[in-house]
């Protein structure tokens, strides 16, 4: 977890309890600073996921070339249709208000059944005209705004930066502080989207149910890296794998999910697993304030001149020792049974 910078430096750590929500929660980390101009117009409220796109430019260009096709064609059909509607529409209007039109009938010549085969033609008409406003017609105007625009302004790279957000009607459902830590379910969703075999796949191919593309979130990437002939962009490799979340208290937090196939991201990974089956166990003894309290010692000890040290380690570790004593717990015991401390750099918790 973050180090506070607010609060005044006691003498002694604090032995209250702090909040779930009192830093980020692992894997967890704030927003780096080069990266806040990409963050900063994103929605608060949704889960977003980035990556870089390698596939070979023959496969995104085809990837764009299919739904290109599909909307020029639902772009002719609603263009020929809305064309044909010029002389209908007017004059079924002139028809409802009781006028004469092009379109009027004179029901005492026709038969009942050529009337009812007038009236079905003409609401077949009107349904289909129905379905292809409200069904179809913001197809071309979303792609164009969309895809389109996009590709004009990146074109077709070999690395590209590829940003997905949730769709708002599950994400706009999560507890913004406590989901990352509580909701496995949630969790899992996020993860399978960014997991290798899902990414292998162009950018354009991985629209769902629950991700969408964020075309205005892609062009500002690729701005930013565009820059950097400039001198003042954002080098691609910071748009690597990761999945990003907005909280209420920490404002835009990463999980850079790339880095967790590294040795060292295996070893955090591994350090992680550990902190988690601590506070759990702890929950599970009625005493998971003891583990904030704990995490309220690392943090002071941590943020002190010259970083955490083996001596302020072995500080914290008496001060833990001493705080597990008074709530009755057997401190050496505890750790025995989560296979020992050693090697955990508790001070990233």
């Amino acid at each position: 977890m973050t180090k506070s910078s607010r609060r005044k430096k006691p003498s002694t750590p604090p032995s209250g309890a702090s909040t779930p929500t009192s830093g980020p929660i692992p894997p967890f980390t704030k927003v780096p600073a080069i990266l806040t101009p990409f963050v900063e117009p994103l929605c608060y409220e949704e889960v977003y996921l980035v990556h870089i796109d390698t596939t070979h430019t023959d496969q995104k260009w085809q990837s764009f070339l299919v739904p290109s096709i599909v909307n020029i064609v639902v772009a002719v059909v609603i263009a020929v249709r809305a064309y044909m509607a010029i002389s209908t529409y007017p004059a079924l209007f002139k028809m409802l208000f009781g006028l004469r039109s092009s379109l009027s009938v004179d029901t005492a010549t026709v038969s009942w059944m050529q009337q009812t085969a007038i009236i079905l033609r003409r609401t077949g008409t009107i349904l289909i005209d129905y379905f292809l406003v409200t069904l179809f017609l913001s197809w071309p105007f979303h792609f164009a705004l969309g895809p389109v625009r996009w590709r004009r302004a990146v074109g077709f790279r070999d690395r590209e930066v590829v940003v997905r957000r949730s769709a708002s009607s599950w994400s706009r459902k999560l507890e913004r502080n406590t989901w990352i830590r509580d909701n496995d379910a949630m969790r899992d969703k996020i993860v399978a989207a960014v997991t290798p075999e899902r990414i292998g796949k162009t950018g354009y191919l991985l629209v769902d149910a629950d991700w969408n593309l964020d075309y205005p979130a892609m062009i500002r990437a690729h701005g930013l890296v565009d820059r950097i002939r400039k001198g003042d962009g954002v080098q691609l490799d910071e748009f690597r794998t990761a999945v990003l979340v907005h909280t209420d208290t920490d404002g835009w937090l990463i999980w850079r999910v790339g880095d967790e196939n590294t040795p060292a991201g295996l070893q955090r990974s591994e350090q992680r697993d550990q902190i988690l089956a601590f506070r759990d166990k702890l929950a599970a003894m009625g005493k998971e304030d003891l583990f904030f309290r704990w995490v309220e010692v690392v943090q002071w000890e941590s943020s002190q001149p010259g970083g955490f040290t083996p001596e302020r380690q072995k500080s914290a570790m008496l001060q833990a020792k001493q705080m597990f004593e008074e709530e009755n717990v057997d401190f050496s015991s505890f750790w025995d049974d989560l296979g020992g401390m050693e090697g955990m750099d508790i001070s990233e918790t």
